[in-house]
């Protein structure tokens, strides 16, 4: 009878072991960001920033599965871009919740001027219908250097600031 009682006491004690690790990684669905820009400036940019915003939706991508605080979901939004400009913000937490995802990230990167953007995220609990962070970052420059750097500074600064568990 002993050796039962240990043997279940190390089964559940292994079994909650694996549901803590399993826990400290946070099924995380990232929404494409979308980028506006009110610099004013004449030069037509379009293609150069929609190559920037792919880069850095790559990038967040990327820095967030390597980070290992997080499993990546990947959302289903057919041939529509998976942005709140062209999903809603409603439409894009019911297709992370489909895809069983418990948090999902949006945010919007912003052109103020030529050495000066923004970049604005929210990172939504899908289970409470809530938001667990929401930031506002800015950067300098309008290369695609500087767009590398604020992708990666936004995956830094989420991980330090959004307390997600």
């Amino acid at each position: 009878m002993r050796t039962l009682c240990l043997a279940l006491s190390g089964a559940v004690l292994l079994a909650l072991a694996g549901l803590t690790m399993a826990e400290e990684r946070a099924d995380f669905a990232v929404s494409d960001f979308s980028f506006r820009d009110t610099s004013g400036e004449t030069r037509d940019q379009s293609a150069e920033h929609a190559a920037r915003l792919r880069a850095f939706n790559a990038i967040l991508r990327s820095e967030l599965s390597d980070s290992g605080a997080f499993t990546p979901v990947a959302l289903d939004c057919g041939p529509a871009a998976c942005s709140i400009g062209a999903q809603g913000i409603g439409a894009l937490a019911e297709r992370a919740r489909r895809a069983e995802a418990r948090y999902l990230l949006v945010g919007e990167v912003h052109k103020m001027s030529t050495l000066v953007g923004w970049v604005r995220f929210a990172v939504l609990d899908l289970d409470k219908d809530a938001p667990v962070c929401d930031r506002f970052l800015t950067y300098r420059g309008d290369t695609d250097e500087a767009w590398r750097r604020a992708a990666a500074y936004t995956v830094r600064d989420l991980g330090r600031y959004c307390r997600i568990k």
